[in-house]
């Protein structure tokens, strides 16, 4: 018996001794108000259900969403929420000119049926919390991730090939460059960064990588040095390795590589590495000027340039 039902049948109590000894009498004798007491026995019909809490909610709202501005979220909402979830459908209605809050269009979205009655997630028990950095280029986490064997057509396929994406993420503004080789080597990632260093307006403090070989020759060589730390080496970049099995303390780079995969590999292929390149610098183009929750509804280019223009200032 839930809360809900133990209430009604404690004012059914208080109803059945009214009509026996009066009202007053019963009031006095539950220790509730006379005028609750005459309500609940008005409402009565000779069952506890009767008696159950009514919604509080009002029927309308000053400021509830108008015909025109459901009809944005609908239209938004068709055109974004299968690829982009809730995120996309927010960033196209703001486009078209709503201005509200994000969760106030989900609300009223979920009102509309839209999107369907997603469970909840289960909150995580021991969540690991980072300090946010706050300076541009003050770490940047690098990883690889494989292209997904699905997404190739034509030659790549035939001849058995693999693509590999590179990517980079400021962890303060959460800015990316990402880029694609064929080969998962260590001269790619010195490739990589050579891009990187000219692709990132601000200069790179700190590298933040996993042990990889492409990365790394920790722990196949000790007298060997990777190119890698080389050229960070001479570029005067401290290379931070994180400890072996511990991918969430490059939890940024992955929870972007999990993007792509949601926004992006699902939906295209590839014949070739010219059209993977070219079809990731356009999704390069769209993520780094997506708003984000985790920062405010604000993009990862829009932070940057406040953030360099405020250094500028100072």
């Amino acid at each position: 018996m839930n809360i809900i039902t133990q209430e009604a049948k404690k004012r059914q109590a208080v109803v059945k001794l009214a009509n026996r000894k009066g009202k007053s009498y019963a009031s006095r004798m539950y220790g509730v108000s006379l005028s609750s007491v005459k309500r609940w026995c008005k409402r009565y019909d000779g069952t506890w259900q009767s008696l159950k809490e009514r919604s509080h909610r009002p029927h309308s709202h000053p400021k509830q969403h108008t015909k025109a501005e459901e009809e944005l979220i609908l239209k938004s909402f068709q055109n974004k929420f299968l690829r982009y979830g809730w995120d996309g459908v927010y960033d196209e209605a703001v486009k078209n000119g709503y201005k509200r809050s994000f969760s106030g269009m989900v609300y009223a979205a979920k009102r509309m049926g839209l999107g369907g009655n997603n469970a909840k997630k289960a909150s995580r028990k021991h969540e690991r919390k980072y300090p946010e950095l706050t300076v541009p280029g003050e770490k940047v986490q690098i990883d690889v991730k494989e292209v997904p064997y699905c997404c190739l057509r034509g030659e790549l396929k035939s001849n058995g090939k693999h693509l590999y994406q590179w990517t980079a993420i400021d962890e303060c503004t959460r800015i990316r460059f990402i880029y694609g080789f064929e080969e998962h080597t260590p001269e790619n990632t010195v490739k990589f960064f050579k891009m990187l260093q000219k692709a990132f307006p601000f200069k790179i403090q700190t590298i933040q990588t996993d042990n990889g070989t492409e990365f790394t020759y920790k722990y196949i060589s000790d007298e060997k040095e990777c190119p890698f730390d080389t050229i960070l080496r001479k570029a005067g970049v401290e290379h931070k390795l994180i400890p072996p099995r511990t991918p969430w303390h490059n939890g940024k780079v992955e929870r972007s590589h999990r993007n792509d995969q949601r926004y992006f590999y699902d939906w295209e292929h590839f014949r070739s590495l010219d059209e993977f390149n070219h079809k990731l610098a356009e999704h390069l183009e769209w993520s780094n000027n997506k708003t984000m929750r985790t920062l405010g509804r604000k993009s990862p280019a829009q932070l940057l340039r406040e953030k360099l223009a405020a250094s500028a200032e100072s």
